[in-house]
């Protein structure tokens, strides 16, 4: 696999950001974009600008008199917002910018772009997180290894506790389903405690020795530990160290998820190289693994595995299918933390009534 990137590197022309633009308010990028967002913002930048401009060249004009000087003071906090106007739309020439070289490079390459598309459907253990769940400024591709790229976002809580949680994915394709493996990157996580949003109970943790172990942390369905030795021979685990990224990986169904909540520029061709390399060096070593796995456990399979396709069960037992859900470290460590704290607090309320 191999990418144009020179579209997003050469200077876009009047005429593409003319057709681009139509093409957007068309809806071809998702929901078109709504005019009266722009109309809006130019009528206060405008309003704000007329009113405030005379204002401040005069009282700069006219700076020995106190009357002026209380003008200034006056004006200050009009001059913030004034700034935070032109911070406002910096930001969004440099979103328009970006996207308008997202969906150049989409055509070059045989990909489309999706400025915001809601509730993907993959099965992912990001994708059925919280609520008003969104890929944003992603690339897709209905062919080809690597599917879906881009940004993905999921909302928590209610009210002063409501969270935006913002993610970075790819997602590629696998010749058939596999057994639910997840390899957490220990990069990624902080104080020994998994960055991802779902723990899975700690029986399902498998080890398959150094140096793979001091980078990753592998879970598979309880039992198919054997499938996972299988699904990661040593060529793939090698591939795994060498990517140039550190992503959390999940195999489910007959994709393979990589997850980072660090920033991932596709704008940058440096960004393309990785999953060029990803697709290229993991996909390329684990794709032929892929195709001659087969679970014994379902009937018929101990000899040969049976074609898959339309029409035809998933190579995958039910047990294989999903990893099951744990109570994550954090989690317990709050709960002993509430308990000892209470336990504290009633230790001193009854010393100070015997006390008394």
């Amino acid at each position: 696999m191999r990418f144009d990137t020179a579209p997003l590197v050469s200077p876009l022309t009047p005429q593409e950001i003319k057709t681009l633009k139509q093409r957007r308010r068309r809806g071809d990028f998702g929901s078109p974009a709504s005019p009266w967002v722009k109309v809006g913002g130019v009528i206060v930048f405008v309003l704000m600008f007329g009113t405030t401009a005379p204002k401040i060249w005069e009282a700069l004009v006219n700076m020995d008199s106190h009357e002026n000087l209380m003008w200034l003071l006056w004006l200050l906090p009009i001059l913030v917002i004034f700034a935070v106007l032109l911070l406002g739309l910096w930001a969004y020439l440099r979103q328009q910018r970006f996207w308008l070289l997202l969906a150049r490079f989409a055509d070059a390459n045989g990909m489309r772009l999706g400025i915001r598309s809601a509730e993907p459907q993959y099965p992912g253990l990001l994708f059925n997180e919280g609520r008003s769940r969104a890929s944003t400024l992603h690339l897709f591709s209905p062919t080809g290894v690597l599917a879906d790229v881009g940004g993905y976002e999921y909302v928590t809580g209610s009210g002063r506790n409501r969270t935006t949680h913002h993610w970075r994915f790819a997602a590629f394709r696998l010749p058939h389903p596999v057994p639910h493996l997840l390899l957490d990157a220990k990069a990624n996580n902080m104080w020994k405690l998994t960055n991802l949003p779902k723990a899975f109970a700690s029986s399902q943790r498998i080890s398959l020795g150094e140096p793979f172990d001091s980078h990753y942390q592998l879970y598979a369905p309880e039992g198919y530990g054997r499938d996972a030795f299988q699904l990661l021979p040593p060529n793939v685990m090698e591939a795994l160290l060498n990517a140039p990224a550190v992503y959390d990986i999940e195999m489910v169904d007959d994709w393979l998820f990589c997850y980072t909540q660090s920033q991932q520029d596709l704008t940058n061709p440096a960004t393309w190289r990785l999953l060029e390399t990803i697709a290229n060096g993991v996909l390329g070593s684990l794709t032929p693994v892929v195709n001659r796995y087969s679970d014994s456990r379902l009937p018929g399979q101990e000899t040969a595995p049976a074609a898959y396709g339309p029409g035809t069960p998933a190579p995958v037992a039910p047990l294989g299918r999903r990893l099951r859900s744990g109570a994550s470290l954090g989690v317990i460590l709050l709960v002993i933390g509430l308990i000892g704290l209470i336990g504290f607090f009633l230790f001193v309320q009854m010393t100070y009534m015997l006390a008394r």
